[in-house]
């Protein structure tokens, strides 16, 4: 094959492509082509607070934070850098409801749900929200660059879906 023919058809199905994401088909059409909606567009209409925690800091610490930033998360990481997992109010306010004021006094190691799934920011809103409701799943972590920068919930994906 002639490689001006290859050009050519190559260029045409990008024109194609890029003819569609622009002049969608159907005004009616609500779901964006091109480019794709990513999490990351969802982490640019909320502000995510996370804050990276030592797994030997304090319930109580870590309580005074959540406490103060409605939706914020801690990422916990033990002595080498490596991950345990990510906790919120929830999970905070469950261990003290089960344990009393004692368990201010422990290390924010024992609230933190060290199964939670992680997503990327480049993920598909649309693909988190199906694993969300086929796992049962209320909260996901965001990571970026292997680090946990938030947690998402499955109302504000809703929410944000749903504009």
């Amino acid at each position: 094959m002639d490689m001006n023919a290859w050009d050519d058809i190559v260029r045409n199905d990008v024109r194609d492509v890029l003819k569609e994401a622009t002049h969608p088909v159907n005004d009616s059409d609500r779901i964006r082509p091109w480019p794709p909606v990513m999490i990351r567009d969802f982490l640019h209409a909320y502000s995510l607070s996370t804050r990276n925690v030592d797994a030997a800091c304090s319930v109580g610490d870590i309580a005074d934070y959540l406490s103060e930033s409605p939706g914020a998360s801690v990422a916990v990481y033990d002595a080498d850098g490596d991950f345990l997992g990510i906790a919120v109010d929830d999970d905070v306010m469950a261990l003290i409801k089960r344990d009393g004021i004692r368990a201010l006094d422990y290390p924010i190691a024992e609230a933190v749900q060290r199964r939670r799934p992680v997503c990327s920011v480049t993920d598909s809103p649309v693909v988190i929200l199906q694993m969300m409701r086929d796992k049962g799943w209320d909260r996901i972590g965001v990571a970026m660059h292997e680090r946990i920068i938030g947690v998402l919930r499955r109302r504000d994906l809703v929410k944000f879906a749903a504009n």
